[in-house]
């Protein structure tokens, strides 16, 4: 952006609104129009915002009034977000951006040591391991033939990995994505 687009942007922005009521009223259409136009070529997008904000203000327009990460609230003012408001609850509630949305829940669990009381092969890498409380969980990812499957009486180690998913600790050997069945 040429430096004269710039200051030209730059008076634009600081004479409109500065005219009085009466005057912005006198502000014809196809003017608003061409600044809204030049505040389209600001790269910034802060800066951008500004400049369709106050140049609507003083055409009589009403520009949004809410701040990102809110909710416009029916009166027209802005309102925390709906997590914060208590009102999310249900299916993919845990998804909704919250500032504590990092922590652990309370009463999460991140980690399971646990004896063995079956294995049972379904395929050729993959086990089901059921343990001694009676949780199954099957290996989501195939292990080589070297791989030692669990036997019955192992302690095997889960923990809580990204996305969601589970790693499962076999003695030494790396850790298995696995998945809960029941």
């Amino acid at each position: 952006m040429t430096a004269f687009r710039v200051t030209a942007l730059a008076i634009a922005a600081v004479s409109l609104p500065a005219l009085g009521a009466p005057a912005a009223a006198q502000v014809s259409d196809e003017i608003v129009l061409n600044i809204l136009r030049n505040c389209a070529q600001i790269d910034d997008a802060t800066a951008r915002l500004a400049c369709y904000d106050n140049n609507i203000r003083a055409a009589g327009g009403n520009p949004r009034n809410s701040v990102p990460g809110q909710m416009a609230v029916p009166n027209g003012g802005t309102g925390a977000p709906i997590a914060a408001q208590g009102g999310a609850a249900g299916f993919g509630a845990e998804d909704i951006r919250t500032p504590d949305r990092f922590q652990t829940p309370a009463g999460q669990v991140d980690e399971l040591t646990a004896r063995v009381a079956a294995v049972a092969q379904q395929q050729p890498g993959i086990y089901l391991v059921t343990l001694e409380d009676g949780a199954q969980w099957l290996f989501t990812d195939s292990v080589s033939f070297s791989f030692r499957p669990p036997r019955v009486g192992d302690r095997v180690s889960i923990d809580r990995a990204s996305l969601g998913s589970f790693l499962m600790t076999v003695g030494q050997q790396p850790s298995v994505r696995v998945r809960r069945v029941r």
